[in-house]
């Protein structure tokens, strides 16, 4: 994958924090739509079900922040957002109780 390539008078790492946020941005997007595909959201709409995948995702973070080596700071910070982004998911997808 390429990077941005800074723009005139623009400073490498202000050119490589935007290209990080810009992915950022579509990961977010892709992630929150491929967990409305993969969590039913019909009227019998299994709301455990995707609890369930929800929490596999979490799990899977932590994994990886393991086997990464990350710093605990780093870790905490990934889990956080995950969550973060999992829960912002149901909510969107599950307004209501079920």
């Amino acid at each position: 994958m390429g990077q941005s390539k800074p723009r005139e008078g623009q400073h490498p790492d202000e050119a490589t924090a935007t290209d990080l946020e810009a992915r950022m941005v579509v990961l977010e997007i892709v992630s929150m739509t491929a967990l409305a595909l993969a969590m039913d959201t019909s009227e019998n709409a299994d709301v455990e079900h995707a609890r369930g995948i929800s929490n596999l995702i979490l799990e899977t973070v932590r994994q990886r922040c393991h086997e990464m080596n990350m710093h605990d700071d780093a870790r905490l910070t990934a889990c956080a957002y995950a969550d973060e982004l999992l829960s912002t998911a149901l909510l969107s997808l599950y307004p209501r109780e079920h």
